[in-house]
């Protein structure tokens, strides 16, 4: 009975350390804040509009896909032609926000991945709007001492689309058919 009461002990021991150690890998690691400013920044250059500075945090063969079917894009130097978009002058990033931002760290500590809320503000001709509550997710990994995307996807829940894009999209469906 003894043996039997001491080796539950043992794994129970055994499993609260590894169960903790998977908790707490979201924060474990030395670059949690190199990779959170990475993913930061890989929506708040907008601001400033500095194409260089937002190109350094993507990898050669990166993959974008972002709400709309026409944001699919797959290596940087295609990434540079889609942002081309961007460079109007009368476009700007105004503000962004996440939340419940979660970064977990691959076992050798190179690779990071993540999901967040995403607030993503900016203003067209003066005029502000926002894309709220996007689900966004992303990995990173280490290249040379620093952290850049090699995947970043934003969706809304199905059960979450903005109205307006349900109007814009979907409208068809809901048209009554004679």
């Amino acid at each position: 009975m003894k043996e039997k009461l001491m080796t539950i002990s043992i794994v129970l021991l055994f499993s609260l350390v590894f169960a903790g150690r998977g908790a707490s890998q979201e924060i474990a690691s030395t670059d949690y804040d190199a990779v959170k400013k990475t993913i930061e920044q890989s929506i708040g250059w907008a601001i400033e509009k500095d194409f260089d500075a937002m190109f350094r945090l993507w990898n050669d063969n990166m993959f974008h896909f972002w709400l709309f079917s026409n944001s699919l894009v797959v290596g940087l130097d295609s990434f540079k032609i889609y942002a081309e978009q961007w460079k109007d002058s009368d476009f700007r990033g105004t503000r962004f926000e996440f939340r419940d931002l979660r970064i977990v760290f691959s076992s050798s500590g190179d690779v990071a991945w993540y999901s967040c809320f995403l607030d993503d503000c900016g203003s067209y001709k003066g005029r502000e709007y926002c894309l709220e509550n996007v689900f966004q997710t992303g990995v990173l990994e280490k290249k040379e001492g620093r952290w850049v995307h090699v995947l970043m996807h934003g969706s809304y829940p199905v059960d979450k689309i903005p109205e307006n894009y349900v109007r814009r999209f979907y409208s068809s469906l809901f048209e009554k058919k004679e």
